[in-house]
């Protein structure tokens, strides 16, 4: 069991001290009070970490203790070890996933505020401009902010891709379109001396998917591809990776590779790096959470795991071929969509002309949004009565009973949320229009409410077009 343990053979054991065991990672003080205890005629327990013959390193839990003869002096030491490894492994994994847990947490928390908070300067600039001649001095100011606030918002979303708490939202998608939004969030991630080549096929046909995770899928690979470049070399010139689009066409058996896909037609994504590749045994594991082939402190062996799940849950299909210390491809099989994609008006605020005479009960806690919001619609022609949660809302409606055409409400609010606020209303009323908005990403009840076809939503940070837009489709919806 030693040797099995230790990777050493007995003839290569005997005569050595314990301290070729040694692996460098304890300090002295720890030796000091093994030492101290034992010589004393006491016991000492705890774990080590051991370095094996292969370099690799491997946990036990230790107890040593003296052997006496008939007079009491010690004549000895025994030790009784456990090999714990594989706990250690299982530990050091949940303690990962409760990190990871915790950065989520904290990212959908920030993205609900910084949402917030975008909502409201996009849409201070979006209405002054509004009331703004073209030739006012300061339209090219309020326009340049809005543009900045607009960038705010996109890299909220790619940041979320990180942390895996973005909604999903189906949308058609041209990927060659959302490749190259995405090229510059690349270029940054895998640094200045890793050249990044785009290969796209012109005619590329529609997918459907959700954006953020196609998103997700790409940061992912890319970074993998970047250390697997730096692991191989530090010569930038030597440095490249492809990411490549086609449209292909799958046929029964005619790939054995591919036994998996559906014939059919598919969009084929590819990212090529030639780093320092992945050997055949290393393969079948890639895709396993947690496993990683990194050092400690630079991978979390969830990356890859994280891409398989997104291609499965959208039954897509992925395939890896690589070479070692040459090439590695990651292939992505995604299904065309045959509905075509309608073309999306760009957001120019001389759009937002639709003006209504409808009355809409705004609910929303943060009291800037409320305030701003509010100011917009009735500038468009509505009559607004606001209110600061479900609560305060209630209250207002039965008061006065009132009839609204409309119910604009936030999900998340202290006292009563737009969900708990929206069930209430529905009993008396079932026919009632709602419009939910939220900037939380990670809440189950916005999951809920995003997911069930019946009910609207509206992300934040949205703009005054985006929310006028939105209003019409619903109240002209028969």
């Amino acid at each position: 069991a030693f040797e099995k343990a230790s990777g050493y053979s007995k003839i290569e054991l005997i005569g050595e001290k314990p301290s070729i065991l040694k692996s460098g990672q304890h300090d002295e003080d720890l030796y000091k009070n093994l030492w101290e205890t034992i010589v004393a005629g006491k016991t000492w327990n705890g774990i080590l970490t051991n370095k094996h013959k292969n370099g690799s390193f491997y946990y036990v839990d230790v107890v040593i203790f003296p052997i006496k003869d008939e007079a009491g002096n010690i004549i000895n030491y025994a030790a009784v070890k456990r090999n714990i490894t594989s706990e250690k492994s299982l530990e050091e994994q949940l303690q990962q996933t409760q990190k990871m847990e915790a950065i989520g947490q904290l990212a959908g928390g920030i993205a609900h505020d910084f949402n917030n908070i975008l909502t409201y300067i996009n849409g201070t600039a979006e209405l002054s401009l509004i009331n703004m001649e073209a030739d006012n001095p300061y339209h090219k100011e309020f326009t340049s902010i809005l543009k900045a606030g607009r960038k705010a918002g996109a890299l909220t979303r790619q940041l979320l891709a990180f942390s895996r708490k973005q909604i999903m939202t189906l949308q058609i998608i041209n990927i060659n379109s959302l490749i190259s939004d995405l090229e510059k969030m690349l270029n940054r991630l895998i640094g200045e001396d890793i050249k990044l080549k785009l290969n796209f096929t012109k005619k590329i046909k529609y997918i459907k998917a959700d954006p953020g995770q196609l998103e997700q899928i790409l940061i992912n690979l890319i970074v993998n591809a970047r250390d697997a470049i730096n692991q191989k070399t530090d010569i930038a010139s030597q440095k490249e990776i492809i990411i490549k689009t086609t449209n292909e066409t799958v046929e029964k058996n005619v790939d054995p590779n591919l036994s998996e896909l559906k014939e059919g037609e598919y969009v084929v994504i590819s990212v090529i790096d030639n780093g320092i590749g992945i050997d055949d045994k290393t393969i079948p594991k890639i895709f396993e959470p947690f496993f990683t082939t990194k050092k400690a402190g630079h991978g979390t062996g969830m990356g890859l795991s994280t891409v398989y799940g997104i291609v499965k849950q959208n039954n897509a299909y992925i395939q890896v071929t690589s070479k070692k210390n040459k090439e590695t491809t990651f292939t992505i099989y995604w299904s065309v969509i045959k509905e075509k994609k309608k073309k999306q008006k760009s957001e120019k605020i001389s759009e937002v002309t639709k003006k209504g005479c409808e009355t809409i009960l705004f609910v929303e806690d943060d009291n800037a949004i409320k305030t701003l919001a509010s100011d917009a619609l009735v500038s468009l022609g509505y009559k607004v009565i606001s209110a600061s949660n479900g609560k305060e809302a209630m209250q207002i409606i039965d008061s006065n009973n009132l009839q609204f055409d409309l119910i604009i409400t936030d999900i998340v609010m202290p006292d009563m949320g737009g969900k708990e606020l929206a069930d209430k209303l529905k009993k008396a009323k079932p026919d009632i229009k709602i419009l939910f908005t939220s900037g939380y990403t990670d809440r189950q009840i916005t999951i809920e409410v995003v997911e069930n076809n019946e009910l609207n939503f509206l992300q934040k940070p949205y703009s005054i077009f985006q929310l006028s837009k939105r209003i019409r489709e619903i109240i002209e919806k028969a």
